[in-house]
């Protein structure tokens, strides 16, 4: 069972299930979130080879061995730098929001890929962002999240 959050992380929003921590709630989230935006895409048919990739890695990045790695290394880089672990619970937190925005939002006003493009572009930078801060994840943990970044750019269409 993945250890509870210390006194010395605080989580930046309450966690939702008793048995995750900040940090593994805060991902699910934002995982769960990125997951609504990689779909197929009706100007992209050979992008749907790839959706076998994308179930894989999203299962990757949300099973247990993941989340236990990144507890742990969370622990680790964190337990005195509560300021800077907050700051990314942030960063993670709001992503979830401000998609939820964009959706209501952008389709509204019709408008379809573009603004999926760009939350592809931030969610690659939010994952980038906890790659580098914990940049001394376990083997299997890191290539997760390489994996997960490389989809990313895939469907956002980075060349």
């Amino acid at each position: 069972m993945p250890k509870q959050p210390t006194p010395t992380t605080p989580p930046s929003q309450p966690v939702n299930n008793p048995n995750e921590t900040s940090i593994q709630s805060a991902w699910i989230a934002f995982t769960t979130s990125v997951r609504s935006l990689l779909v197929p895409q009706p100007d992209d048919r050979p992008l749907d080879q790839y959706l076998a990739f994308r179930d894989t890695v999203l299962t990757l990045v949300r099973d247990q061995r993941f989340l236990v790695d990144l507890d742990k290394e969370w622990a680790t880089q964190f337990s005195n730098e509560p300021a800077i672990s907050n700051a990314l619970l942030m960063e993670l937190n709001a992503f979830p929001l401000a998609v939820e925005v964009a959706q209501a939002t952008e389709t509204a006003s019709g408008e379809s890929k573009g603004w999926m493009t760009k939350w592809l572009s931030r969610a690659s930078t939010v994952t980038g962002s906890v790659k580098d801060l914990l940049e001394s994840l376990p083997w299997y943990a890191k290539s997760s999240m390489t994996l997960f970044k490389e989809l990313l750019d895939l469907f956002r269409g980075k060349d």
